[in-house]
Order: C-alpha cells, then structure tokens, then sequence
C-alpha cells in the first residue's frame, strides 16, 4: 500500500469516527470548502458549511444514535491527484438493523492532505443505501 492509499483510507475511517461521535464538524472537516454532497434522498449540499448543517441536524433527529462502520473496498487512481475510493458503508440505528450503503469517493489533496470533494448517496435495492464521494487532489 502507498502513503497516498494510506492516506485516503485513513480519511475514510476519519469520517466513521467523526459519525460515530455525532460530530458533524469533524466529518464536515474532510470536505473541500467547495465540496458536494447528494444525501440518501436525491437533495444535496453544496460547501463544507452545508455538509455540517446538514449532518448536525441528522445526528440530532433520524441519525441520533446510529454508528457506521467504514471499509475501503477499491481505490483507483484516476489521475495522480485524483482518487476514486470504493467503501461500503454498514450502518447500525435504533431505527434500522443493519444497512449496507457502497461509498465512492473522489478526494482531492490540496495543501498536501485529501479532502473530499463529492460525496452522493442512493439507495440500493440490494443493499439498502449506498454512498458515493469524490475525493481528489490539488496541488499547494
């Protein structure tokens, strides 16, 4: 594994402990100041200051409680700044079992760390709901 893989799983696991904590700042931390994010539903916001507004209403309402467990299944390179980062999610609620939902990211590194820069989310027939991010990387 390469420091730059090393790098985006540890922004994956970030991510789970920023969930699992209900702090929406700290996974709102991850995001480019620019960044993307389809929710669950189809809506989507757009800036890091959204990303947090949203996920600090949800870990307080539907969200309150739930835990996730992040997994990095496949990271592809699409460009030596660019990163498509395969993760299923499992999620755990009060209100739900169990959900599997497959991220895909697109980080980017800018200032010499990965931010994501997209990050959408759909249901899956499957697998219940599925995520996906773009993470990619500017250089400094």
């Amino acid at each position: 594994m390469t420091g730059e893989e090393r790098a985006l799983h540890g922004m994956v696991y970030q991510l789970e402990a920023a969930w699992n904590a209900a702090d929406s700042a700290s996974f709102a931390a991850l995001f480019a100041d620019d960044a993307d994010f389809i929710h669950i539903l189809g809506g989507y916001y757009t800036g890091r200051a959204a990303i947090e507004a949203g996920h600090r209403m949800i870990f307080g309402t539907i969200y309150k409680g739930s835990t996730v467990r992040y997994s990095v299944e496949k990271i592809r390179f699409l460009r030596p700044d660019i990163a498509l980062v395969s993760s299923p999610v499992f999620a755990v609620s009060r209100r739900r079992c169990c959900e599997r939902a497959g991220d895909t990211a697109h980080p980017h590194c800018r200032k010499s760390r990965w931010e994501l820069a997209n990050c959408g989310a759909a249901k899956h027939q499957d697998h219940g709901s599925g995520h996906g991010a773009e993470v990619s990387s500017l250089s400094s």
